[in-house]
Formats: C-alpha cells, sequence, structure tokens
C-alpha cells in the first residue's frame, strides 16, 4: 500500500441539526503513512448547542463563539479533500452533515469519492461486539487519542481503514 493516498474526516454538530458542524478533523494518509491530523472549530449557526451533544464531545458556544463559520473554513479545508479518495466512520452521519451544511449556506458541493470504514469494518473484521469507531479501535488495539475530537476521529479511521485492508489482504498499489 505504499502508494495508497486518501484523506479521512469527521464531524462534530452543535446539536441534532446535522448542518450544525462545530469542528472538523481530517487526516491524510500518504503513500500508505498516516500524516498527522488536523482540525477546525466552526462557529455554527447561531451558534446554539444541545446539552446532548456538549455532553458527546465537550465543545460549547463558549469553544467556537469566536471561530470562523463553515463557508470561512472551508476554504482551508476544501483542498485536502477535492478530487480526492474520502473516507468517514459512519458516511450516513458525516457525509449528510457535510451536505447539509452546504446546503445551508448554499454552497456548491465538492467533488470526491468515499467510502464507509464502518461498513468495510463490519464486513472485514469478526467478532466485534459493536462496530462504533472506539469499540473496534480498542478491538485491535489501534491508539487513536480522544473519542468524539474530530482529529482523533479522523485518525482512527484513516488507521482503521489501514488496517482492514491488512486484514483483508487487500493490495492497492
Amino acid at each position: 500500500m505504499n502508494n495508497f493516498n486518501f484523506v479521512a474526516i469527521d464531524f462534530e454538530t452543535a446539536n441534532p441539526d446535522r448542518s450544525s458542524i462545530c469542528q472538523i478533523g481530517i487526516t491524510e494518509v500518504i503513500n500508505g503513512e498516516v500524516q498527522p491530523s488536523k482540525s477546525w472549530l466552526v462557529k455554527p449557526q447561531g451558534n446554539y448547542y444541545d446539552p446532548f451533544n456538549i455532553y458527546i464531545h465537550g465543545i460549547t458556544p463558549q469553544d467556537t463563539k469566536n471561530s470562523p463559520s463553515f463557508p470561512e473554513v472551508w476554504k482551508e479545508v476544501a483542498p485536502y479533500l477535492e478530487g480526492k479518495l474520502v473516507v468517514a466512520h459512519n458516511t450516513s452521519f458525516d457525509m449528510y452533515a457535510l451536505r447539509d451544511a452546504f446546503d445551508l449556506y448554499e454552497m456548491p458541493y465538492p467533488t470526491f469519492d468515499y467510502f464507509c470504514t464502518l461498513r468495510i469494518a463490519r464486513y472485514v473484521i469478526k467478532g466485534c461486539y459493536s462496530y462504533s469507531l472506539n469499540v473496534v479501535l480498542d478491538y485491535l488495539g489501534i491508539e487513536f487519542g480522544e473519542h468524539h475530537k474530530a482529529d482523533s476521529d479522523s485518525n482512527g479511521c484513516a488507521k482503521l481503514l489501514l488496517r482492514c485492508l491488512e486484514i483483508d489482504g487487500s493490495t492497492l498499489d
């Protein structure tokens, strides 16, 4: 997998509205090597947070009150993703959060191919009682940082895909 390149992405949201992205994390894998993760705090529209979401990720309105909006942050994030292979753990959340944010701000959708490591893990890894990112990574003995921190989760997602490919014997050279 020496020539395998992709970007893992993760979003945290401020409330039940999927467009309320409050943190974006990305981890690039270049030539099969995991690069240092990056993250951005994002001020969601209205800076409204639901207590349950705060409980999950610990990000508060105070943390994002001076942060840039999604369109501003996206200008910095887009070059990492545009035209690339992107992975997320549970794309049914992350890709819809991204789509809903683009719709909210009336922005054009980016162009990239994506895969879901949740689905891949369910297919490749046998015997795990749950395929939540933190559980499956623990099951595999993969360290990744703090769960529900976008940079840590994107890092874990990247490492999970590489391990699934290794377990499956897949080669993408």
